[in-house]
Protein backbone atom coordinates (compact mmCIF):
# COMPACT_ATOMS: atom_id res chain seq x y z
CA UNK A 1 0.00 0.00 0.00
CA UNK A 2 2.81 2.35 0.89
CA UNK A 3 4.56 1.62 -2.44
CA UNK A 4 1.39 2.49 -4.33
CA UNK A 5 1.19 5.82 -2.51
CA UNK A 6 4.79 6.64 -3.50
CA UNK A 7 4.14 5.75 -7.11
CA UNK A 8 1.02 7.92 -7.15
CA UNK A 9 3.06 10.81 -5.75
CA UNK A 10 5.74 10.36 -8.41
CA UNK A 11 3.14 10.16 -11.15
CA UNK A 12 1.47 13.29 -9.83
CA UNK A 13 4.74 15.21 -10.00
CA UNK A 14 5.86 14.02 -13.41
CA UNK A 15 3.71 16.37 -15.54
CA UNK A 16 5.15 19.40 -13.74
CA UNK A 17 8.75 18.46 -14.54
CA UNK A 18 9.81 20.37 -17.59
CA UNK A 19 13.03 21.85 -18.92
CA UNK A 20 13.78 25.16 -17.29
CA UNK A 21 13.26 28.33 -19.24
CA UNK A 22 15.80 30.63 -20.84
CA UNK A 23 15.80 32.97 -17.85
CA UNK A 24 16.55 30.14 -15.41
CA UNK A 25 19.18 28.80 -17.80
CA UNK A 26 20.83 32.22 -17.95
CA UNK A 27 20.77 32.55 -14.17
CA UNK A 28 22.32 29.10 -13.77
CA UNK A 29 25.09 29.95 -16.23
CA UNK A 30 25.70 33.26 -14.44
CA UNK A 31 25.84 31.49 -11.08
CA UNK A 32 28.31 28.92 -12.36
CA UNK A 33 30.44 31.73 -13.81
CA UNK A 34 30.43 33.57 -10.48
CA UNK A 35 31.46 30.41 -8.65
CA UNK A 36 34.27 29.82 -11.16
CA UNK A 37 35.41 33.45 -10.80
CA UNK A 38 35.51 33.08 -7.01
CA UNK A 39 37.50 29.85 -7.26
CA UNK A 40 39.93 31.46 -9.69
CA UNK A 41 40.30 34.48 -7.39
CA UNK A 42 41.14 32.12 -4.53
CA UNK A 43 43.67 30.31 -6.72
CA UNK A 44 45.28 33.65 -7.62
CA UNK A 45 45.60 34.48 -3.92
CA UNK A 46 47.03 31.01 -3.27
CA UNK A 47 49.54 31.47 -6.12
CA UNK A 48 50.63 34.87 -4.74
CA UNK A 49 51.03 33.40 -1.26
CA UNK A 50 53.01 30.45 -2.65
CA UNK A 51 55.24 32.84 -4.63
CA UNK A 52 55.87 34.94 -1.50
CA UNK A 53 56.64 31.81 0.51
CA UNK A 54 58.98 30.58 -2.22
CA UNK A 55 60.83 33.92 -2.16
CA UNK A 56 61.19 33.69 1.63
CA UNK A 57 62.52 30.14 1.37
CA UNK A 58 65.01 31.10 -1.35
CA UNK A 59 66.21 34.07 0.73
CA UNK A 60 66.49 31.92 3.85
CA UNK A 61 68.44 29.23 2.02
CA UNK A 62 70.77 31.84 0.50
CA UNK A 63 71.44 33.32 3.96
CA UNK A 64 72.04 29.87 5.44
CA UNK A 65 74.49 29.05 2.63
CA UNK A 66 76.29 32.36 3.17
CA UNK A 67 76.46 31.74 6.93
CA UNK A 68 77.82 28.22 6.36
CA UNK A 69 80.45 29.58 3.97
CA UNK A 70 81.47 32.20 6.54
CA UNK A 71 81.70 29.54 9.26
CA UNK A 72 83.76 27.31 6.97
CA UNK A 73 86.17 30.17 6.21
CA UNK A 74 86.44 30.98 9.92
CA UNK A 75 87.07 27.32 10.70
CA UNK A 76 89.82 27.18 8.08
CA UNK A 77 91.44 30.31 9.61
CA UNK A 78 91.18 28.80 13.12
CA UNK A 79 92.82 25.58 11.89
CA UNK A 80 95.57 27.58 10.17
CA UNK A 81 96.16 29.67 13.32
CA UNK A 82 96.19 26.53 15.49
CA UNK A 83 98.80 24.95 13.22
CA UNK A 84 100.86 28.17 13.30
CA UNK A 85 100.46 28.31 17.10
CA UNK A 86 101.74 24.74 17.40
CA UNK A 87 104.76 25.64 15.31
CA UNK A 88 105.45 28.69 17.50
CA UNK A 89 105.14 26.53 20.63
CA UNK A 90 107.52 23.96 19.11
CA UNK A 91 110.04 26.69 18.31
CA UNK A 92 109.73 28.14 21.81
CA UNK A 93 110.13 24.68 23.34
CA UNK A 94 113.24 24.13 21.22
CA UNK A 95 114.63 27.50 22.36
CA UNK A 96 113.93 26.75 26.01
CA UNK A 97 115.47 23.31 25.53
CA UNK A 98 118.67 24.88 24.15
CA UNK A 99 118.87 27.29 27.06
CA UNK A 100 118.40 24.61 29.69
CA UNK A 101 120.99 22.22 28.25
Amino acid sequence: METTAKLTLIEALQPEIAPFGDQVHGLLLESVSKIADEWIAQLVILRKNADALEAQIVASVAKTKADLTTLHELGAKVAEEAKRGQEVCRQLADGVGKIST
